[in-house]
């Protein structure tokens, strides 16, 4: 499954092969890791061999966002599925730092967003970042995401006590739409 983003940009299931490029050296990134637990233990192949393994589930869907030449440069997810309450949470990651602020986790989100409510029937996707996090929250808010909540002091970030914002779109109130494809 490939589905083109625009010229430059598609998103793939996420391959075995993936394993020997950059990606597992995104999580010793200090700076690609700063908002999220990745970088705090230093994994090696085997974690994230077993990570890989365990992605044929009904509970999550990871996509690797590739670059038409850098190649795959970041991971999206819905996990934490629940085909009870219709609902699983987004997650994103871009590990090669050429690609920050470009558009493309929007437009990934964008796309795996419809995946969520029209291939897998879910009424709602939602997030939760730092605080401090103005990239992912900037993300949620041009998604359609309204804040629902925060919990304070609820994340420990480079020796500081963060809140954590959550956020949350339902499929009624969202203006993303049916997919196409081409």
């Amino acid at each position: 499954m490939i589905y083109s983003l625009n010229d430059q940009y598609y998103v793939r299931s996420l391959q075995a092969s993936d394993l020997d490029g950059s990606y597992p050296s995104w999580f010793e990134d200090q700076l690609v890791c700063r908002f999220n637990s990745h970088g705090k233990f230093f994994r090696g192949r085997a974690y994230f061999q077993q990570y890989l393994d365990s992605l044929n589930s009904d509970n999550k869907v990871v996509w690797a966002i590739c670059h038409c030449t850098d190649g795959h440069i970041g991971n999206i997810s819905l996990q934490d599925i629940s085909l009870i309450d219709r609902n699983a949470e987004l997650a994103i990651i871009i590990g090669n730092r050429n690609h920050f602020g470009k558009g493309v986790g929007k437009q990934a989100a964008t796309r795996l967003i419809q995946h969520g409510f029209y291939k897998l029937n879910l009424e709602k996707v939602h997030c939760g970042t730092a605080d401090s996090n103005i990239a992912m929250k900037r993300l949620a808010l041009s998604l359609g995401m309204v804040e629902e909540g925060r919990r304070r002091n609820h994340l420990f970030l480079d020796g500081e006590w963060v809140d954590l914002v959550e956020y949350g779109l339902l499929r009624v109130e969202s203006s993303i739409q049916k997919p196409t494809y081409k």
